[in-house]
């Protein structure tokens, strides 16, 4: 058994291909970790993680009436996973042991943060073809965007370095990532590729939607005690 620090840098991926990513966001997490030996070189890990993730994505949705608008969002979420992996550990080499591991995890999400900033646009052309930019003060923002579990794929690897008896120190990295995604359903706008407006607006023809698709990663180091 073991307990661990686990700082990570977060980033959002873009299955639809319709919205756009930017950035990633440095967190912070910590977890209690158990393995079961049934043998020197085979164990099966489990415990409790608690961590953040999250990152900025980019998308244009339709507002309503003859508006649409151009979101970017920044998504902060807390979950506490429940992981089952499968860990092979090299003998001791020099004090040290050498291990992978691979598995899954449920996570359940308990916190979120939702921070947006929106441009407004008319579907009706201006008189040069071009469209008109207007403020909405008083538009408001829907928190509730992340889906309540989330199944991921974990893998990992590290070492642990023996400091006295059976306690070491343990240092690893793992990588962890969504593997459904995250966004509750919400309808966006396909984009133009060549301009980067949505499909049809600059044209005045029909608008297309389609629901909004994506996962969150994660990359982080794990420093911690085991006994």
């Amino acid at each position: 058994m073991g307990l661990a620090i686990e700082p990570n840098v977060s980033w959002m991926v873009s299955s639809d291909f319709e919205h756009e990513t930017e950035g990633s966001n440095f967190n912070f997490g910590y977890c209690f970790m158990a393995d079961i030996l049934f043998s020197e070189s085979y164990a099966i890990g489990t415990g409790l993680n608690v961590f953040r993730t999250g990152g900025t994505v980019e998308f244009w949705e339709p507002y309503g009436g003859d508006t649409v608008s151009f979101v970017t969002r920044q998504l902060d979420n807390q979950y506490v996973e429940l992981p089952f992996t499968f860990k092979m550990r090299t003998k001791e080499i020099g004090y040290s042991t050498f291990y992978g591991k691979f598995g899954a995890g449920l996570g359940l999400n308990t916190k979120r943060f939702v921070g947006e900033t929106r441009d407004y646009y008319s579907t009706v052309l201006l008189d040069d073809g071009n469209v008109d930019r207007f403020d909405i003060p008083d538009a408001t923002i829907d928190t509730d965007q992340t889906k309540l579990f989330r199944a991921s794929m974990i893998i990992g690897v590290g070492f642990e370095r023996k400091l006295a008896g059976s306690t070491a120190l343990m240092v690893g990295l793992t990588y962890n990532s969504s593997l459904f995604s995250t966004h509750k359903a919400q309808d966006i706008l396909r984009v133009n590729d060549e301009n980067g407006y949505p499909q049809g607006l600059l044209e005045e023809q029909q608008l297309v939607t389609e629901t909004m698709k994506g996962n969150d990663s994660f990359l982080a180091l794990s420093l911690g005690i085991v006994f």
